[in-house]
């Protein structure tokens, strides 16, 4: 086993997944080198007539792999669809992607439309340069009530919209049917048999464990990296939990050290690996484990293997209630003085969620559930199991130091898995670092 000197500094290479979710499309897929570094420049005319011409957009994103070829897909097809509006596809690099676009924004070279993640507009906001979006939407004939209620509230800031929701994308449950059928622990439907709550789970595991050949793991989970943090996060939260409340850190509580308690019961009892890292999927993939916990974004991975029969569902409610990590890729438009270039890029974000089960190939969950019951959305495997978890997604706290406050409790959620500290002392850890970073 590596000393835990060698896997903290593995953090540094993991813990910029934090707020990314899915940005890398196919874990698989390497991320995309050749982004465009050119942007909002050529956009920044102050001319509103269009002269009979289309429009231009100039559309930045920070999607990798399989995420990059759904999305470029989509501006073609956009493009193709109709003679008003021309989206210029631009696809950056994941790395630094956030501290451009902020930069662009402040420079007002931003470019006409461009994607976020939720858990990042508390970064671009107060660069004053976010244009509220109900006016516009009105304009363009978007329909707030046409999205999810949870994803459209998590664009609200000041009772203005601000974004228009694309997707959800979230932390669920995969499993290996054989394996499950083989413990007795599938429902006729497919389903999982199982008792409810922690306990419930954690016996099915150790039914699992019977029955698996000694070489395959009852549970995958990232142990050593962000999936660690998103799950223990998910747990608070079915307990009622917070992790920043009112612009405070409740970490170190009894709701956080019963979620850690548990993963590293997993752990200790030789039903969840120790020491994983990115190539859990790859394990669960190759069939050495009968459930995983991970994105919904490994699903174009996962049904690459035509040996691996699977189902997939949202993440278990263990407590009280259900909840689940997750976040969304959302539409927002930034502040140019062109009115012409902001509605245009309201009807462009509108085009996307309309045709979100487009977008859904990726293994996304559409904004709109009007397309979770499209007959295109119903035809692709897998995806209705867990399109669920919309309603239960509960999204990370609005504030722009949740970055480096995530990659701090990270590193010592770590470190209780690896046995260097215990879940109490490594909560109080992350509480103190947490509450340090908070306050400056």
């Amino acid at each position: 086993m590596k000393k835990t000197s060698f896997r903290l500094l593995s953090l540094a290479l993991v813990s910029s997944l934090v707020l990314a979710g899915c940005s890398n499309g196919n874990n698989a897929q390497p991320k995309n080198e050749n982004a465009s570094q050119s942007g909002g420049e050529a956009s920044a005319s102050k001319d509103t007539s269009t002269g009979g011409k289309a429009i231009e957009l100039n559309y930045w994103v920070p999607f990798s792999g399989s995420d990059g070829e759904y999305m470029e897909a989509m501006v073609k097809k956009f493009n193709e669809s109709q003679s008003e509006i021309k989206v210029n596809f631009m696809n950056n690099n994941w790395d630094n992607y956030y501290p451009k676009l902020v930069a662009s924004l402040a420079a007002k070279s931003a470019p006409d439309v461009a994607v976020t993640h939720v858990s990042h507009l508390a970064e671009l906001i107060p660069t004053g340069m976010v244009e509220p979006l109900d006016e516009l939407a009105k304009e363009a004939g978007l329909d707030w009530s046409a999205y999810g209620e949870n994803q459209q509230n998590s664009v609200i800031r000041d009772g203005q919209h601000v974004a228009v929701p694309l997707d959800t994308h979230a932390v669920v449950m995969y499993y290996n049917k054989k394996y499950l059928k083989d413990a007795g622990l599938l429902n006729d439907d497919g389903t999982i048999k199982m008792e409810p709550g922690a306990e419930g789970f954690t016996q099915m595991l150790k039914t699992l464990k019977g029955t698996l050949p000694s070489d395959v793991s009852p549970l995958i989970i990232g142990s050593n990296n962000i999936f660690t943090f998103w799950i223990w996060y998910a747990l608070v939260a079915q307990q009622g939990g917070t992790y920043i409340n009112d612009g405070k850190a409740t970490i170190n509580t009894p709701e956080g050290q019963k979620a850690m308690a548990l993963i590293k019961s997993w752990i200790d009892d030789g039903l969840a690996l120790p020491d994983i890292g990115d190539n859990s999927y790859d394990i669960f993939k190759t069939s050495k484990a009968a459930v995983t916990f991970t994105g919904v974004w490994a699903t174009g991975n996962f049904e690459s293997e035509a040996s691996l029969d699977f189902a997939a569902v949202p993440f278990p409610q263990l407590f009280s209630q259900p909840a689940a990590w997750g976040d969304s890729h959302t539409i927002f438009v930034p502040k140019q003085d062109n009115h012409d270039k902001e509605l245009a890029a309201v009807k462009f974000a509108k085009w996307l969620t309309d045709n979100g089960a487009m977008w859904a190939k990726a293994g996304h969950v559409p904004s709109e559930p009007s397309v979770l019951e499209s007959a295109d959305y119903k035809a692709m495997p897998y995806r209705s199991g867990y399109a669920g978890v919309m309603k239960d997604v509960k999204y990370m706290p609005d504030t722009p130091k949740l970055g480096s406050v995530n990659d701090a409790v990270l590193e010592s959620l770590v470190e209780i898995n690896f046995g260097s500290k215990s879940v109490e002392d490594g909560l109080k850890d992350a509480q103190a670092k947490a509450e340090k970073l908070l306050s400056k």
